[in-house]
This record gives C-alpha cells, sequence and structure tokens, in this order.
C-alpha cells in the first residue's frame, strides 16, 4: 500500500481520488493548497504526490520545484495536472521534474495507469 498525498484545491476531486486510491489499496493524504502539501511532504514522507498545476498561495511547479530541491524529498515521485494542460505546460512540468503530466479531464483507467507508473508498478 502507497502513501499518496493529493495537492488540489478541488474538493470535488478528492472523492473521486480516495475512491480509486481506496479500491487500489492505497492511502490518500490531502491538502487544498502547495503550502499545506509541502508540510504534509515534510510531516508524513508520501511515496506519491499528486498535484494541480494552478492553486491558490503555491502552485504545483512551485510544490514539484521545492520538492526536487530538497535531498530529503526529491525522489518522490510527482504526477502534475491541470485543466490548462497543453504541450508547453507538459514541456515544463516534465523539465522541471514532474514524473508524469497529466490534462484535466482523465479517463480512470489513464489516471489509474499514471499512479501505477509513478509507483514503479507498471512500465510506461
Amino acid at each position: 500500500m502507497a502513501r499518496v498525498l493529493l495537492i488540489d484545491d478541488d474538493q470535488s476531486n478528492l472523492g473521486f481520488m480516495r475512491q480509486l486510491l481506496q479500491i487500489d489499496g492505497h492511502e490518500l493524504l490531502w491538502a487544498p493548497d502547495g503550502e499545506q502539501g509541502l508540510a504534509l511532504v515534510r510531516q508524513l514522507r508520501p511515496d506519491l504526490i499528486i498535484c494541480d498545476v494552478i492553486m491558490p498561495h503555491l502552485g504545483g511547479y512551485a510544490v514539484l520545484e521545492t520538492v526536487r530541491a530538497d535531498r530529503q524529498f526529491s525522489g518522490i515521485p510527482v504526477l502534475l495536472f491541470s485543466a490548462a494542460m497543453n504541450d508547453d505546460a507538459r514541456a515544463i512540468g516534465l523539465r522541471r521534474g514532474a514524473t508524469e503530466v497529466m490534462a484535466k479531464p482523465f479517463e480512470l483507467e489513464q489516471l489509474r495507469g499514471a499512479i501505477r507508473r509513478c509507483l514503479g508498478q507498471e512500465r510506461p
């Protein structure tokens, strides 16, 4: 079982993610913004971070850069997602160190596959 941190200011995604992750045997942690998400990263060291790009206070790219800059947490896979994900945004996310980058809305199996790849349970 993996500990997965969802950082997303849209609570409608929370129920969907909780259900998906519980079905697959994972534990879900949640933070409504990047600042609180980073506090949970430091406190609980999740196995995977799933993070929205566009959020108030501290967005997904800043969360990603902060995680990658800290040797203690730099190895945690980060899956970025956004409704505004286009080819440029995807390239920026990957260049900054995202493990996976997805556009919203996404299909259940697409998300499930990305989570498995991030956790090393499935090949790309």
